[in-house]
């Protein structure tokens, strides 16, 4: 009876600290979606009002996601990947100027994504192949228009919500579990 009594108090005490755990981490993923949304709202509105190319702009890393926002005057047409990298290899002398700058508005300065969050992945019609580290660019055009994407905000652990963007409305669905844009298509 004494064991019976003992195990059942372990067990108690893994369920007291394990389940708090596990609900701050839901939380934290249900903030930052939130904010996500928010985030895109706002700059799809600050493009269309200033007839300018807005991108939110990721550094990609597990250990850390950052985030901030860039603009630039007019359209700019979003490059795809094989230009990117034809970009990459060229010399900075002979490479193009970026039209991009970073903006304080909507967000001031670079954020971090909290609490062992991190954006596991970002697709989008330009890749062939989800960003998951390095660098990755969310654009928004001054029509209104958003890119269509997926971000996979993930712990890394158990827990991964993925934020679906509609190039035509810039409403984002949020999907409480991993799924690409291809897995959308075959839907």
């Amino acid at each position: 009876m004494l064991e019976l009594m003992i195990v059942v108090g372990i067990l108690g005490s893994i369920m007291a600290f394990g389940i708090p755990r596990l609900r701050l981490n839901n939380n934290n993923i249900k903030k930052v979606t939130r904010e996500f949304t928010v985030l895109t709202r706002e700059v799809r509105t600050h493009a269309r009002l200033k007839n300018m190319t807005y991108r939110i702009v990721f550094k990609l890393d597990p250990k850390e996601t950052t985030y901030w926002v860039e603009a630039a005057s007019g359209p700019v047409l979003v490059k795809s990947e094989a230009e990117l990298k034809e970009l990459e290899e060229m010399d900075e002398e002979d490479r193009p100027s970026n039209p991009f700058q970073k903006v304080d508005r909507p967000i001031k300065d670079t954020r971090k994504l909290p609490g062992g969050l991190y954006v596991g992945s970002y697709e989008s019609n330009n890749f062939e192949d989800p960003v998951t580290s390095g660098t990755a660019y969310f654009y928004f055009t001054p029509e209104g228009l958003v890119e269509r994407s997926a971000i996979q905000i993930t712990d890394g652990d158990k827990l991964t919500w993925t934020l679906i963007f509609n190039p035509l409305t810039g409403h984002a669905d949020i999907v409480e579990k991993a799924i690409s844009l291809k897995d959308l298509k075959t839907l």
